[in-house]
């Protein structure tokens, strides 16, 4: 007996191209912050975030965090996520722009499913880059 077959995992070293995300405004971080509990007022506080140093208010980062769902699902209909990790390396001006980019670093056709794992690169709407991450995938299609 032979495992399942599987078709159409993409081969390692896929791409995705960015993505432009929606623009995280200043009504997105207060909706966000009443839903989460998290008030810091460097998100929403102009005199706050430049207190902190910074030139204004800033997103948050799950905010961002809870955005690359819907590009990754698009990239690949029919896989779950099943971790989601992101190393932020510069914040996100309230107001400012988002893309996602993807690559597969890992793809896994052993076992009783399939995994990959995507390497993301988040930048923002001049391109410089914002965070890295990796997302772990389990293909639910049929096999």
């Amino acid at each position: 007996m032979t495992g399942p077959s599987f078709s159409g995992v993409p081969a390692v070293g896929t791409t995705f191209e960015p993505t432009r995300l929606t623009i995280i405004d200043a009504e997105a971080v207060a909706a966000y912050a009443r839903a989460s509990g998290d008030n810091n007022p460097i998100h929403l506080d102009e005199a706050a975030a430049k207190k902190a140093g910074l030139d204004g208010p800033i997103a948050h980062g799950m905010l961002m965090m809870g955005r690359l769902e819907a590009p990754v699902r698009e990239w690949l209909p029919g896989w779950r996520i099943t971790r989601l990790q992101v190393r932020f390396m510069r914040p996100l001006a309230v107001g400012g722009g988002l893309s996602i980019a993807g690559r597969v670093a890992k793809a896994d056709t052993r076992g009783t499913s399939a995994h990959l794992i995507l390497r993301l690169m988040l930048r923002d709407g001049d391109g410089n880059p914002l965070a890295v991450g990796e997302a772990d995938l389990t293909d639910l299609r049929e096999a």
